[in-house]
Formats: C-alpha cells, sequence, structure tokens
C-alpha cells in the first residue's frame, strides 16, 4: 500500500539560529524538556538515513514541513524563510518521488507572507504552508493575515496548523505552580498545551467568520484534530447564531474546512471517533517523523478496522486529490 505521511519535519541551520533567542525566551529549559541529540540529528537529515528509514517501514512520500519559523522576529524571517524554503526545493530535486513541501512562511511580517506562499507553490512547487502556532500572540484570524488566507484560498492550497508554544503568560498562568521545569515546558508544549493552542487558534478563526470570508480555505490540524474533534455538538449547542452571526453552525466549518491527522497518536479508538464525527474523507495520514518513530505507521492502518477502501483514502488517497500529489 501506498503511504504518505503529512507532517513530517526537517530542520534549517538559518531558521534555527535566527529563532534562538525568542525560544529561549518562551522555553528556557527547551533542553531539559526536549534534550534528545539523536531526533535533532534526523532533523536535519534530508537523504541518507531520512529515506532508508522510508523505505525500511514502506513510508512512500513525506509531506515535510519545518516549525520554527514562527520563532523568528521581523529583522530575519524573511530572509530566513525564502532560505529554508529554497533548502527544501532542493531536496525535493534530489528526490521527486519521495518529497513534498509545505512552506516556511514569515508571520512575523505579515506583508510578505502571500508574497512568499504564492513564489513557493508557483515557482517551487509547493503544496501549501505550514504555520506553527501564534505569532506576537496573534491568531490567523488577524486582519493583517488576511492577504495570506486568501492567497492559499486562489491557489488551492491547505495551510498545515501545526502547535507552537503557547504565550510566556500563559505558561505562567496554566502550566507553572507545583511542577518542576521540566515537568512544566512538557505540560505547556507536546504533553497538553500546544494542543489546546491549535485548537484554540482554529477556532477563532471559525467563530471570527474566517470560512465565511475564505469559504473555500482548507487547514490541516495534526493530533486528531488537535482537542476539536470530540466538541463539535458542544460548540453547536453553545454558538448560537444568534450570537456568532456565522452562516451555519461551528461543526460544519469544522467539517468542510478542516482535515485532520494523527501526527503518530496511533490508537484505534481514536480513530474510530474520528471517523464517525469528521468522516474518513477528511483524515490524512501522519507520523511526526523525526519526533515519531515510523515503525508502527505501516501497521497501524493494515490492522484498523477501516475497510480496504478506507485505509486507501487514510494512507494516501486523501493526501494525493489534497495535495494534488501523482
Amino acid at each position: 500500500m501506498r503511504i504518505i505521511t503529512m507532517e513530517e519535519h526537517y530542520g534549517h541551520a538559518g531558521i534555527s539560529k535566527a529563532g534562538e533567542d525568542n525560544l529561549n525566551k518562551l522555553v528556557p529549559d527547551f533542553a531539559a524538556a526536549f534534550g534528545n541529540r539523536r531526533t535533532f540529528e534526523l532533523l536535519f537529515d534530508l537523504d541518507n538515513e531520512r529515506i532508508k528509514t522510508m523505505d525500511e517501514d514502506h513510508i512512500s512520500v513525506q509531506v515535510l514541513s519545518n516549525t520554527s519559523a514562527q520563532m523568528v522576529g521581523p529583522d530575519k524571517a524573511v530572509e530566513v524563510c525564502e532560505e529554508a524554503n529554497n533548502y527544501l526545493a532542493e531536496a525535493i530535486k534530489r528526490h521527486p518521488d519521495r518529497f513534498v513541501g509545505l512552506a516556511a512562511i514569515p508571520t512575523a511580517v505579515p506583508e510578505a507572507c502571500a508574497a512568499e506562499l504564492k513564489r513557493c507553490v508557483t515557482q517551487l512547487g509547493f503544496a501549501g504552508a505550514q504555520i506553527s502556532g501564534r505569532t506576537d500572540g496573534k491568531f490567523l484570524d488577524d486582519s493583517c493575515y488576511a492577504p495570506f488566507l486568501a492567497m492559499a484560498e486562489e491557489l488551492v492550497v491547505p495551510i498545515y496548523l501545526h502547535p507552537g508554544f503557547p504565550p510566556a503568560q500563559v505558561k505562567e498562568q496554566c502550566y507553572a505552580g507545583n511542577l518542576s521545569p521540566a515537568v512544566s515546558t512538557r505540560m505547556a508544549t507536546s504533553g497538553y498545551g500546544w494542543h489546546v493552542d491549535a485548537g484554540t487558534q482554529m477556532l477563532h478563526m471559525v467563530l471570527s467568520g474566517t470560512f465565511d470570508r475564505f469559504p473555500k480555505l482548507q487547514m490541516i490540524l495534526g493530533h486528531w484534530g488537535e482537542t476539536l474533534t470530540y466538541f463539535f455538538d458542544r460548540f453547536d449547542s453553545t454558538f448560537s447564531a444568534e450570537m456568532t452571526g456565522l452562516k451555519k453552525k461551528p461543526s460544519d466549518y469544522l467539517k468542510e474546512n478542516m482535515y485532520i491527522t494523527p501526527s503518530g497518536m496511533f490508537t484505534q479508538a481514536l480513530l474510530d471517533m474520528c471517523v464517525e464525527t469528521i468522516g474518513i474523507d477528511r483524515i490524512l495520514f501522519s507520523v511526526d517523523y523525526p519526533y515519531v518513530s515510523t515503525k508502527e505507521a505501516e501497521s497501524f492502518i493494515l490492522n484498523s478496522s477501516l475497510s480496504e477502501e478506507e485505509k486507501e483514502k487514510f494512507a494516501h488517497l486523501n493526501a494525493e486529490k489534497l495535495l494534488n500529489i501523482k
């Protein structure tokens, strides 16, 4: 079976260096919570070990993205995002049948975002963009990002809404307290907090009318929808049309403008729930490499309770249709 994985990451030295100061301010104990040297070595490999691992674990195509662009300030954002996107494009040229690109976007300079997305899609052949969390506390429904969203809709490419580090004040108020620094940081990020923050950003977009303004815009959220999928009924019962002024129920936007992936959370019960709530046509496969191993990827699909037709959609057909992958 062909397997396309949607949330796979790569490192770029320029972005990492440019965003280092902001990262240290947000997460001063990052190394204590995330220190895994081998993972970071794999992050920067776009050839030997990565391709070998893909072959061994029967991964046909990785959709690659960089999760650090939103850490870069306005003085460097445009420059380093261009460099990172060009770097990724070169890797795709070396392995055209194995890699697809999502653009790093300089959200610290909102007026530059649409142009960089257009360049990446029309000149570099990328399939969309990825945004990791907020930028200076702003969600994507802020008016400054409207041209970027309009460009994604015009180009018919999705935006992968990846978790990012919550603002410092959120970390302090919600995830500090009687916890060790490492536990506090993990709780604020991969253990819980950044999933809530990513889901909150998508819900902001829904409730602010973003998808009434850009009805064809498509978003992708990992980790089975970043907490949103099991709240569909609650959203509809608490956010009335009289209150929001929206044209549809909140769950309608989530079902029509959102795709979801597992991001390496290989849990059958969650897959079953998401098939029931959002439907198999809106579920894509992902591993979250190199933070999650690809070894269980194929077996999770093959051993799932999905029908054979549904397994094909989950493994590759939905991704091929959304990203126009041949």
